[in-house]
């Protein structure tokens, strides 16, 4: 009987409260389990608050990051493979014990708008100077690859391009619609319009202008939005407008995307764009920016603009809202262009990239 391969996830601290990094790494976990070939197992760094009283939250973190994480990976047995999930614990490849070393990188947001976010984030530089150092290095989309070989110097050559998948439970399922309208106290009547996020990239202060125009077309419309709180101040004109949901769980979220009738995603810029898949999966259409990363996904401009353009942006969201046809047509697209990133594929890419380096 061949050997099978043994795989460790290497997960972040659950104090980092990473939710979309906690999300990855449990679907990588539960869903390899399924492949007879390979023996997985999962590490979950416990935090110490040893330190709490002499130094402050932020420099605690940053000890259990640099310092505590890595003295507890150094006494795990050796695996075939280890996979690190979070690229800014890109530091953990020298303490790793395994034959063959793996991490994912999801976004180089901190390095490509230090400007912007105001701090040079010499930590996480830190971090992605380790890349190099692994085996092989994951990159969730093409422009995420770009920016490793920008920004880093990891060889270009030991990065490989495999694109996110979803949950089962991101599907055309019907539910009780009105059921969840309730639960969460939102509108039954009106238009709903679900926007995502709440960082600088997700360009929300366009969104709301996008709402202000729309408010001359639609009495009663509202944006549903997934995240924490606005981080800005909001018109109080258009406060009635916006839902601001609760922390959700994965699977409330996958029934939120079903009750509205269109997802509006207007990033200056992703590592990937989960959401878009997600509404597709969902059966909702889509309108989003036209930057590169999104047209990885989206294989049509029709119902794209540029991050800026809140005119545009109003128009195309008017076009899908009034016009059933269209609407029904840009579902059927979408959804028959999306077949490339099944969970399906993706696992079987995945332990490809596993065999390999064994082999």
């Amino acid at each position: 009987m061949k050997k099978k391969i043994s795989v460790r996830y290497f997960f972040n601290f659950k104090e980092d409260k990473r939710l979309s990094m906690e999300t990855v790494a449990n679907n990588l976990y539960s869903n390899l389990k399924n492949y007879k070939n390979f023996k997985v197992s999962k590490f979950i760094p416990k935090f110490s608050n040893k330190n709490s009283k002499i130094i402050s939250q932020p420099w605690n973190l940053r000890y259990n990051r640099y310092i505590n994480y890595p003295d507890q990976v150094k006494k795990l047995k050796k695996t075939d493979i280890a996979h690190v999930i979070d690229h800014q614990y890109a530091h953990l490849v020298n303490h790793l014990n395994a034959k063959y070393k793996i991490i994912t990188v999801h976004d180089l947001i901190p390095v490509i708008f230090k400007k912007k976010i105001g701090k040079n984030p010499f930590l996480v530089k830190h971090s992605l100077s380790y890349l190099k150092k692994f085996d092989k290095v994951i990159a969730v989309s093409e422009n995420t690859k770009r920016d490793i070989v920008k920004y880093t110097d990891c060889p270009k050559e030991n990065i490989v391009v495999q694109q996110n998948s979803i949950e089962k439970f991101f599907n055309q399922q019907k539910i009780d619609k009105n059921k969840v309208i309730r639960k969460f106290k939102i509108p039954i009547n009106g238009k709903k319009i679900l926007i995502i996020g709440t960082s600088f990239y997700k360009n929300h202060k366009i969104t709301l202008k996008v709402l202000e125009h729309l408010k001359n077309y639609y009495k009663n419309i509202y944006f549903i939005k997934i995240g924490n709180k606005f981080d800005f101040k909001i018109k109080e004109s258009l406060k009635k407008n916006i839902i601001e949901l609760p922390k959700l769980t994965r699977r409330e979220i996958s029934k939120i995307y079903k009750i509205n009738d269109v997802l509006f995603f207007p990033s200056v810029y992703e590592g990937f764009g989960l959401p878009l898949l997600e509404a597709i999966n969902s059966g909702i259409p889509v309108v989003c920016s036209d930057i590169k990363v999104l047209k990885e996904i989206i294989k049509t401009k029709k119902y794209m603009a540029s991050p800026y353009d809140h005119k545009k942006f109003s128009k195309l969201l008017v076009n899908i809202l009034e016009n059933k046809k269209e609407k029904s047509k840009l579902v059927k697209f979408n959804l028959k262009n999306i077949k490339e990133f099944s969970e399906k594929n993706y696992f079987l890419k995945l332990s490809k990239i596993y065999k390999e380096l064994i082999n």
